[in-house]
């Protein structure tokens, strides 16, 4: 009758360190469950060697439930922490990159006010392609013009020779 209550109280035990800290996080939980566990087993070996196993299982549960707890819920405070840390970090990040952008923005708007104006670009556009169009006819009139100077140039060249050799030619 004895070692069932004892094996109730123990059993008891690793429910309650188990199950005490359900606002606690994962670790904490964990840490509990695997100290009561252990605290049983170790208490259990050091009970028995001093003749009341079931009592020493007992106290070893709750002691090493209180304790796994303990350093289960260090560990879930401390990922909270890191989290927090890399949630400011990354909030830090975006603010940098959105003031980086802000002021490529206002840069742009200083140095081209008319970026903005669709009517205005396309305007500039047409004006450019008609100042293109203009320097193109007037360079082929040029070549052109130059060629038909060149051709006469020839050409009187060539009646002032066709008359120096008729000349002497007698005729």
């Amino acid at each position: 009758m004895k070692s069932k209550h004892i094996i109730l109280l123990i059993c008891g035990s690793i429910s309650l360190v188990s199950f005490s800290g359900c606002e606690s996080g994962p670790s904490a939980q964990n840490g509990a469950t695997w100290g009561a566990l252990t605290g049983a087993a170790l208490g259990a070996i050091v009970g028995h060697q001093s003749g009341d196993g079931g009592e020493g299982a007992a106290i070893g549960a709750v002691v090493g439930g209180a304790i796994g707890h303990a350093i289960g819920d260090e560990q879930d405070r401390q990922y909270v922490q890191v989290q927090q840390q890399q949630a400011e970090l990354e909030i830090a990040q975006a603010r940098r990159v959105r003031a980086q952008q802000e002021a490529q923005r206002q840069r742009m708007a200083v140095t081209s006010p008319q970026t903005e104006d669709r009517e205005v670009l396309a305007a500039k556009q047409r004006a450019e392609a008609a100042e293109a169009e203009l320097a193109r006819i007037r360079k082929e009139r040029q070549e052109a013009v130059a060629r038909a100077q060149a051709i006469e140039a020839y050409e009187q060249r060539q009646r002032a020779a066709e008359s120096e050799i008729n000349a002497l030619q007698g005729n």
